[in-house]
């Protein structure tokens, strides 16, 4: 080998390394923020990838795989707060429509949903700080159907599963732990059967190993939100949900632009 040759191939090394902190740092981040609500993990934590230049495809893997090790503790955490049985109509249509958010992922131009989701989400969240009175709305199993089979859709191509039932869940006037209680149990199951996808529809060559190296920088976080989440008044976390559906927008708009 070439001293040219060896010097290059340190160099990438050294730059891999650093790219590899950069993304448990901006993972670790991305947990301690969204855990304060439940959700935006991947929005926020997608922003930081795309701006380190991760490849979307692994992008979205490894945010899955984080975002279900987080998920899986926050679950546990408020596992008797979950109603199993209202979230059937969620998790049905969501597990079927991941599929097609997947393949849209690996063939269709995705930045230009995630601009799309994104300026809807930013929108709806100034209507949040904005509006004068809450208005609740009531629901019914067609409703949560619904729901839950946008969210499968946005699970699939951007690892955001929780974007559209987050915003429903927030409708329907409840407290922040039953809020909860519905849309990260249904954020965790779309996002095990968004990796399933994944590994299945798509080319990639990473191997999962990789990735499962960043799930404790994202535990770490996940256990400092949920112990901000348990001090907030409902006020204050309805105003986190705001905030987050906010920044999940921009976050959003950034990667599609």
């Amino acid at each position: 080998m070439s001293s040219g040759t060896l010097a290059s191939a340190i160099a990438q090394h050294h730059d891999g390394a650093w790219i590899a902190i950069a993304m448990a740092a901006a993972l670790l981040l991305a947990a301690l923020v969204s855990s304060i609500a439940g959700f935006a993990f991947s929005a926020i934590a997608g922003c930081a990838l795309a701006y380190l230049g991760v490849e979307p495809v692994h992008a979205v893997q490894t945010m899955v795989l984080c975002s279900i090790a987080t998920q899986s503790y926050a679950v546990w955490k408020i596992r008797e707060s979950i109603d199993w049985r209202s979230l059937w109509p969620m998790v049905v249509t969501g597990a079927a429509t991941i599929p097609f958010g997947v393949w849209l992922l690996v063939h269709v131009d995705a930045p230009v949903y995630a601009a799309s989701l994104g300026a809807f989400l930013t929108i709806y969240a100034c209507y949040l700080v904005l509006r004068r009175k809450e208005h609740v709305v009531r629901g019914n199993a067609w409703h949560d159907a619904l729901a839950g089979g946008l969210g499968g859709i946005a699970g699939g191509l951007a690892g955001f599963p929780g974007a559209f039932v987050t915003i429903w869940c927030s409708m329907r006037g409840w407290d922040k732990l039953k809020q909860r209680a519905v849309y990260q149990p249904y954020i965790l199951a779309m996002q095990i059967v968004t990796i399933a996808c994944l590994r299945w529809q798509s080319p990639i060559q990473e191997g999962i190993a990789q990735d499962l190296s960043f799930v404790p920088f994202a535990l770490i976080g996940a256990v400092g939100g949920l112990a901000v989440f348990q001090r907030l008044s409902q006020k204050q976390f309805q105003v986190a949900v705001s905030l987050l559906l906010a920044v999940s927008g921009v976050g959003l708009l950034v990667r599609g632009l």
